[in-house]
């Protein structure tokens, strides 16, 4: 049993942010209808094989989507906008991260819906929020690390830097879909829909939770953290890369000791050990160099010390840990079987993924209108006068 089953989606997203929170509320057992327009969700195009990019379902694209149902609308078209407006009337979720207006323009803004389904949970999600002097400003997540605050607190060499990876746009999607179990609380106890206005740039904030609460306290935030930021704490070399040490308190500069192989310095009392600790770190510089960060890595692990190589994706993949935990679950698309994430903890020994293959732009279309009641004659009006398609593999 998943706790979202029986419940309805309504997925206006695209791009990251928003499809990877109806991508989590799909993997706690909602139905997810993923509206895309006729040219598809842009990163349908984004990186993979040639297989995938000719079916339209690239590397890009494949990891937020799987399990959902795909129905391609032509909303400049009045009869598709129609289309949207009767599947929100009916679903019990309706998630978008479109730019300020554009929902109100289709009549699939929430003050144009909640009369008419007056019980919907309504998910706005953007850049900067729907109120505010920033309301609406368009942005993605590069933008958005710019302007929060985010890249001014990791400063290397010649200036901020951006984090590696969308991981704005995917905390994002996280905190979305938390958001939206919280209002699906409230209505249970008030009986009542509910809208929830949602900014990539708070997230961002809250990541930088202690330095935010620090800066707004005080007026000024805590200097940007280095790589190295104590002896025994922070990014050392090794024979062929790196590793982290989190030597914080004594104890844990003890155990790194012990598991480098520096035995004497792993007995000292905490006052013999920071009187020495300038020759103690260089030791450990000295030392680290000896071996490789896996070999490392596997030191620290035996010995339980708060440290660990610096791994590639690849190498973390490989340790099994992650197969272990049910992180990865196979789906199958038009271009062959790919890997993707599942919802990332365990309850009661289960794993939630993705229910279904990953969906061709439109496969679904025709499926969709008639579960919401749609006779076959309408259906086929709407694909001859091109509001719907129905799309086939290539």
């Amino acid at each position: 049993m998943k706790p979202l089953e029986g419940l309805r989606v309504l997925d206006l997203t695209h791009v990251l942010a928003g499809p990877y929170c109806t991508y989590q509320l799909g993997m706690l057992g909602a139905e997810i209808i993923k509206i895309e327009a006729p040219s598809g969700d842009m990163t349908r195009s984004w990186g993979g094989t040639p297989a995938q990019l000719s079916q339209k379902i690239g590397s890009g694209f494949v990891p937020q989507n799987a399990g959902k149902r795909s129905l391609c609308l032509d909303l400049s078209n009045l009869e598709a906008q129609a289309c949207a407006q009767r599947l929100a009337a009916n679903v019990d979720i309706l998630v978008e991260n479109f730019e300020g207006g554009t929902m109100a323009k289709f009549g699939l803004d929430y003050p144009s819906l909640v009369d008419k389904n007056p019980g919907l949970i309504y998910l706005s999600i953007s850049a900067f929020g729907r109120n505010g002097p920033q309301a609406n400003r368009p942005g993605f997540d590069d933008v958005i690390q710019a302007t929060s605050g985010y890249m001014a607190n990791n400063i290397r060499g010649d200036g901020p830097i951006r984090t590696g990876g969308p991981v704005l746009d995917y905390a994002t999607g996280m905190q979305a879909a938390s958001a939206v179990l919280a209002a699906l609380l409230l209505k249970a106890r008030t009986g009542e829909g509910q809208y929830i206005d949602l900014a990539m740039q708070d997230v961002a904030m809250l990541l930088l939770n202690r330095n935010t609460s620090i800066a707004a306290s005080t007026g000024t935030p805590p200097p940007p953290a280095g790589n190295r930021e104590a002896p025994l704490l922070g990014r050392y070399e090794t024979q062929d890369g790196y590793v982290m040490l989190a030597g914080y308190f004594p104890d844990h500069c003890r155990r790194i000791c012990a598991a480098i192989g520096l035995t004497d310095y792993a007995e000292l009392t905490t006052k013999a050990f920071m009187t020495r600790i300038k020759t103690i770190e260089q030791d450990v510089v000295a030392r680290l160099l000896t071996k490789t960060s896996a070999e490392w890595d596997a030191c620290f692990a035996q010995a339980k010390a708060v440290a660990g190589g610096v791994q590639s994706l690849e190498q973390t993949l490989a340790g099994g840990q992650p197969e272990a935990r049910g992180l990865l679950q196979q789906v199958e698309t038009a271009a062959g079987a790919q890997q993707v994430t599942t919802a990332g903890y365990r309850i009661n020994e289960s794993v939630f993924g993705p229910a279904g293959e990953v969906p061709l732009l439109g496969q679904h279309s025709t499926a969709v209108l008639k579960a919401f009641n749609y006779s076959d004659d309408d259906i086929a009006r709407l694909i001859s006068a091109g509001a719907v398609i129905q799309a086939t593999a290539a």
